[in-house]
């Protein structure tokens, strides 16, 4: 199965170490030169777009792509990329359809939910607007920060959550996928 991630920072490392194990990794954006992502790219040989030098429009892989992921993107993925692949998914740090957007986890920890979660979601035409295919949940520690609830729990739950959509994906060939609730 051809995979490609677009994505940055420990998140989109992880992920590309995580999978690169059991799948062929064929495609990696990064937002930077010097990233996480694109340095484990270069490594084992794959050379990475970076988003931050040109857009993701016009950046589709040599040959198709069974699933593409996002991990940590902070970017759009355009339909032309995302028509490249069979599959296209992101993980997201909240229960969606709560609290979309950029700042998830601090809208998490603002809003004093006691209970915070991912969810891997189909990738669309709005911003973490696409069907549920997977979610995880935990819970939010008194007085926990945003950024220690990323890294104790929300961060390595996209590790978890995207592997189990790859691993999903070749053993049964297909993500499941439930429309949002409106909010």
């Amino acid at each position: 199965m051809k995979i490609g991630i677009v994505g940055q920072k420990w998140l989109g490392e992880a992920v590309f170490h995580a999978l690169s194990r059991d799948f062929q990794i064929a495609f990696v954006a990064a937002s930077k030169t010097d990233d996480r992502l694109a340095l484990a790219a270069r490594s084992l040989g794959i050379t990475p777009v970076i988003y931050s030098e040109q857009p993701l429009t016009g950046a589709v892989p040599a040959e198709p792509l069974d699933l593409l992921i996002t991990a940590h993107a902070f970017v759009f993925i355009p339909a032309e990329l995302r028509a490249a692949t069979r599959w296209a998914i992101g993980y997201h740090p909240s229960l969606l359809p709560l609290h979309r957007g950029k700042n998830a986890v601090a809208a998490t920890i603002a809003a004093g939910d006691r209970v915070a979660g991912g969810s891997i979601y189909h990738l669309d035409n709005g911003w973490d607007t696409g069907p549920v295919a997977f979610q995880d949940w935990c819970f939010v520690k008194d007085s926990e920060t945003a950024e220690g609830l990323w890294r104790r729990a929300l961060a390595p739950m996209g590790v978890e959550l995207l592997v189990k959509a790859a691993g999903h994906l070749c053993a049964y060939g297909f993500l499941p996928a439930e429309e949002q609730d409106v909010l």
